[in-house]
């Protein structure tokens, strides 16, 4: 596939962009990323490290360059970190003078702000009112903890705090479940919404926020890892069942129960360490058509693995279907490759 056929055959582009499955799985990266920010980092070390071992064993092979441009990629990510952090600590650095905190509420302007914190099941996010520089309300907008919490720990420093009119440390909260977590995002949530009123507090550069924000997100938690396993088990299932549906003739791979039937019936039962015809199909299944049109020359095309598969598959038509598809694609390739050089 290649950005010149986007301009000649854009529709065509996109049908193969659909049948590659490396694009398709950037596809659901990208997608998790948007939807779980806590899960970009992960991702990214996942993308880097999965492209570097492909790319890796391509250079090794027949000298592919794409590993020297994974490598000034990662170099480009090293550097906008750099940047971005040093940028963040500056900032950092500079709010220590502007701090909301204690007597800093001298500060904070009269009005309503609102601020986000995470707690220990996921985002907090509160609304504060400033009259005569106090702190004189505190709406709780969302929070998705335990009740026993919220009741006790967060009500009991909130009535600190409008006592006191002003945000301090809270004391140790008692041992209930989360109970740290969802007082320290209360608290940051507050702070956030303080800050808002501050005429000219520091913020981080454009490029900081994006950067943190597109590749780092922000820290995984326990829902974020919990998300990301079930979510793999469903791409997983929904990836290989789609792969034989856009390839004509291999959706019945699909159907195979790996009992193996097929194998005792085939009279080859085993090419370089492939069970016949059951490991073709699988691989079918998997996408792996070349090396189906690589092992397919052992098949004899008896049909025998048809009359004794419970749901009647027949090995031959699905390494024809496969083999057809390798061919095609190769063909393709010749076909680009050509363009390429004219």
């Amino acid at each position: 596939m290649t950005f010149p056929k986007l301009l000649h055959d854009p529709i065509g582009f996109l049908w193969e962009a659909v049948n590659t499955r490396g694009i398709r799985l950037m596809t659901y990266l990208v997608l998790t990323g948007l939807l779980f920010a806590s899960s970009r980092f992960i991702l990214l070390v996942v993308v880097l490290v999965t492209l570097g071992v492909m790319w890796i064993r391509d250079y090794q092979r027949d000298g592919s360059s794409k590993v020297w441009y994974l490598a000034a990629a990662v170099a480009l990510l090293v550097v906008g970190y750099g940047i971005a952090r040093w940028n963040v600590e500056n900032i950092d650095a500079q709010r220590i003078s502007k701090s909301p905190w204690g007597q800093g509420i001298s500060l904070v302007q009269d009005g309503t702000y609102r601020g986000a914190g995470e707690g220990f099941r996921g985002p907090i996010e509160v609304q504060v009112e400033v009259r005569s520089h106090r702190i004189t309300n505190i709406s709780m907008l969302e929070y998705p903890d335990l009740i026993s919490v919220l009741d006790s720990e967060v009500a009991a420093f909130k009535r600190e705090i409008l006592e006191k009119g002003r945000l301090e440390r809270p004391a140790e909260p008692d041992l209930y479940r989360g109970s740290v977590q969802t007082l320290t995002g209360y608290v940051n949530a507050i702070e956030d919404a303080l800050s808002k009123g501050i005429p000219d507090y520091p913020q981080y550069s454009l490029f900081s926020r994006a950067f943190f924000g597109a590749f780092i997100g922000t820290a995984p938690n326990r829902v974020t890892l919990n998300a990301l396993a079930i979510l793999f088990a469903v791409f997983v299932v929904f990836e290989y069942a789609l792969q034989s549906m856009l390839t004509p003739g291999t959706g019945r791979s699909i159907n195979c129960y790996n009992c193996a039937t097929c194998v005792g019936a085939c009279p080859v039962k085993e090419a370089e360490g492939v069970q016949m015809p059951m490991g073709l199909v699988l691989l079918t299944r998997l996408g792996e058509y070349e090396r189906v049109m690589e092992l397919s020359k052992y098949c004899v095309g008896c049909g025998r693995c048809a009359a004794k598969c419970p749901i009647g598959n027949s090995g031959p038509m699905v390494i024809s279907a496969a083999f057809m598809a390798a061919r095609k694609k190769k063909e393709e390739k010749q076909l680009e490759e050509q363009r390429g050089t004219a």
